[in-house]
């Protein structure tokens, strides 16, 4: 496996790092450090987390984890990363000192197949979605374990926090279509609202008024809740099988990345698609960099990365690099570090 490096000036590739021992992973994910020091992927088939110094593009560390790692997340201080390993029976979070680079706890979550970490901001707590176990695992960030779970029963997969950290917002990823929405004081459901069929990934706006959620089927939807209401005001037609979604830096478009082959942006005030972009075969990830003039878009279907300038929204070019999936910008936005996989 490996790990790409691209000079996001100049959209060259600049370094192809090894990562792990096997020779192909079916999931990998990868997260800067807050300070853009670090790198940390998980290599899915290898039971490992690799550590990579920005500075020098090298793997500085490898840390043993459970099996089949996945969702990766640092806590907002910067202190800790929790690793969710999905193939462990019960499923199990490993917590890793970022000082370190080692493992100094591993949690049992309760559920089975723990799929995504997130933490609320105020960093009392991480919640963890268990897609098989239909549970959302909360975990008190201070003594690394299990306060709470919460019963969903319908393949959770996504979890985000409001910045004041009063709410969660959950996909159910299944033909009901509905995102939870949790309130984080009590650990309790408050809502449940009806969006498309297999809600996948929800990004919320900037400035939090609303919520955005991919309905990952072939009728190709968007949802858009008003987090005031907590209720849907919009559906959205875009490619099929949406995939991915992102707001810019500013809040005003969203980028979603569709199966079919290409991107959809759309228009946060008036909630309608202003362009189609036609990238690379099953793009997977979106991300913006910190401007918000660039965004890449991982093409695993072709093993390219698609360059938008978000001015234009058109591609001005196709990076190579070997079956792409997860992709991060650098907190000052001059890398990007790209992941490959399945």
């Amino acid at each position: 496996m490996t790990t790409t490096v691209i000079d996001a000036k100049t959209h060259n590739v600049i370094a192809t790092l090894p990562v792990g021992t096997a020779d192909f992973s079916f999931v990998q994910s990868v997260a800067f450090s807050h300070d853009g020091k670090v790198v940390y992927v998980t290599n899915n088939d290898d039971r490992t987390v690799s550590v990579i110094d920005v500075k020098v593009h090298s793997v500085i560390a490898t840390i043993s984890v459970g099996n089949n790692p996945s969702g990766i997340s640092f806590s907002p201080d910067g202190k800790f990363v929790y690793v969710t390993n999905t193939g462990d029976n019960p499923g199990t979070v490993s917590v890793i000192d970022t000082k370190t680079h080692s493992v100094i706890t591993t949690i049992l979550v309760g559920g089975n197949s723990p799929f995504v970490v997130s933490f609320s901001q105020e960093e009392k707590f991480a919640y963890v979605t268990n897609p098989e176990s239909g549970i959302v695992s909360v975990i008190d960030t201070k003594t690394h374990s299990i306060i709470s779970s919460i019963l969903i029963d319908n393949a959770p997969v996504d979890v985000v926090f409001s910045d004041d950290g009063k709410f969660a917002y959950v996909t159910n990823n299944d033909d009901l279509g509905t995102v939870s929405v949790i309130d984080v004081k009590s650990h309790s459901i408050i809502s449940t609202i009806s969006v498309g069929n297999f809600p996948l990934a929800i990004a919320l706006s900037p400035k939090e008024k609303l919520a955005y959620t991919v309905n990952n089927d072939d009728l190709g939807t968007v949802s858009v809740i008003d987090t005031k209401t907590q209720s849907l005001i919009t559906s959205i037609s875009v490619g099929s099988f949406p995939r991915d979604v992102a707001f810019s830096p500013d809040g005003k478009l969203i980028y979603v990345t569709n199966e079919s082959g290409t991107v959809s942006v759309i228009d946060v005030k008036t909630h309608s698609v202003i362009a189609t972009i036609i990238v690379g075969g099953s793009p997977i990830d979106v991300s913006f960099n910190n401007e918000g003039k660039l965004a890449y878009v991982t093409n695993s279907g072709d093993s390219t990365i698609s360059v938008i300038d978000t001015k234009t929204h058109s591609v001005t070019s196709s990076i190579i690099v070997n079956t792409p999936v997860a992709i991060a910008f650098s907190p000052d936005g001059k890398l990007a570090y790209v992941v490959e996989g399945n």
